[in-house]
């Protein structure tokens, strides 16, 4: 890659990123005065500096600048049916007007809950959090408790959520190590790490550790570094392992639940013993749910032999309820066919784009999620990934390298970004 090309390119973007952006980094400043680094979720902050953002509708969000953006973000995917849904402000405001939370339970839980346990193929019985991270730490907790064994596989680099207990990766020497700062060295004796795609590697380290093994942990479609259907017969062969070895096979399908009425697992026609939920299962508000065959659930019972106390304050609160239930019956057989139709023209069209172009780019993805990312090892491609999330927001479309498609959208604006993608990649061509 020339330097010097790639460079200018990235700060003639910066440049105009900065020029239509003004209230949004003098925002950032301020927000360094009371956030450590104007930050409070890292994943959304960008150089040099994040957007500020003041309203959504339909498929469209604004910055506090005024400019009106795409939003193929849908805040990392959650917001299946776009912003300000009237069926979803509808119930939420009715519920508002009769209370925010309370110390009990509410009817629109037990609706929440028979949609779940219909859909996904696993649930007979779910328990509600507030994220997808609670949903996985409480589901791994659960797993242990049921078989009384502590070792679980996961795939290393894939992404469980910030707990301390899927927080560990390869360290190069061999061995495993925390992947952040904050978490004990010795959680890594309770991990055993596996490779994306690996079946017969994985396979084989289920049945070297079987007596030791409570679970096996993974993304049914790759969510880590890029988004990518699984191999054949990786995820048959890991069911049918797990089952031989009477070890507890759980999914993270906080994301890839967008797959299908029923998720990953029921457009793959796997079923795993436990799965957790998360994003869009809230109509657009925090939570987090997880849950699986009936007998294992049967240890959270707080009627029966309960083995894993769970509680919280927010969990199923009346107000995620009511839009959890309000999104999920606007996601019928036939929204989910076009929220796919749409991201395979993106798919599609974004791919044609890049190979048009000769450029070191890969467009992944299946169903109504895709992503972009720079071919491996690409000299400057730091710039170029730092780059294009900002050339496209100055086009007006938010959302890159992580796309998701949603219910409010139509074909023509899967035309306005392709022809953004036109613009940018032609830019991006001449400067490499």
């Amino acid at each position: 890659m020339n330097e010097g090309g790639p460079l200018a390119w990235y700060q003639g973007v910066v440049d105009e990123y900065r020029r239509i952006t003004p209230r949004s980094a003098a925002l950032f400043v301020r927000g360094g005065g009371v956030l450590p680094g104007g930050d409070t979720r890292y994943s959304i902050t960008t150089r040099p500096h994040p957007l500020y953002f003041e309203r959504g509708d339909g498929p469209y969000i604004w910055d506090v600048d005024g400019t009106r953006r795409l939003d193929l973000n849908n805040n990392s995917t959650a917001l299946v049916h776009g912003h300000a849904h009237p069926d979803i402000v509808a119930a939420v405001r009715s519920q508002a007007r009769l209370g925010t939370a309370w110390g009990g339970h509410n009817r629109a839980e037990l609706d929440w809950a028979g949609i779940i346990c219909e859909r996904v193929p696993s649930i007979e019985r779910v328990r509600f959090a507030n994220s997808g991270t609670e949903a996985n730490m409480h589901m791994l907790k659960v797993a242990r408790a049921f078989t009384g064994r502590d070792l679980v596989i996961k795939l290393d680099g894939a992404y469980h959520g910030t707990y301390d207990g899927f927080e560990l990766a390869a360290d190069g020497d061999g061995g495993i190590s925390p992947s952040t700062g904050g978490v004990p060295a010795n959680l890594a004796e309770n991990i055993v790490l596996g490779a994306w795609g690996d079946t017969d590697g994985v396979a084989a380290l289920i049945r070297e550790n079987a007596d030791r093994l409570a679970a096996v942990i993974l993304t049914p479609f790759r969510s880590a570094g890029g988004f990518a259907h699984p191999p054949a017969g990786f995820l048959e062969t890991l069911r049918a392992v797990t089952a031989d070895e009477d070890v507890l096979l759980l999914f993270d399908e906080v994301i890839s639940l967008r797959l299908a009425m029923g998720g990953a697992q029921d457009r793959y026609g796997v079923v795993p013993d436990m799965t957790a939920l998360g994003k869009l299962i809230g109509g657009g508000l925090p939570v987090g749910a997880f849950g699986g065959r009936a007998d294992i659930m049967a240890v959270t019972d707080p009627l029966g032999d309960m083995k894993v106390a769970l509680a919280g304050t927010f969990n199923a609160n009346p107000m995620t309820a009511a839009a959890g239930v309000a999104g999920l019956r606007l996601l019928t057989p036939g929204v989910h066919q076009w929220i796919d139709h749409l991201g395979r023209a993106l798919r599609e069209g974004l791919s044609a784009a890049v190979t048009e172009r000769g450029l070191p780019l890969r467009v992944e993805g299946g169903g109504s999620l895709l992503s972009v990312a720079c071919e491996p090892g690409l000299a400057g491609s730091d710039f170029l990934m730092t780059g294009l999330p900002l050339a496209f927001g100055n086009r007006g479309v938010f959302g890159f390298p992580f796309l998701s498609t949603s219910s409010v959208m139509e074909e023509e604006h899967m035309e306005y970004v392709l022809n953004s993608a036109a613009a940018v990649f032609d830019q991006v061509a001449e400067a490499l």
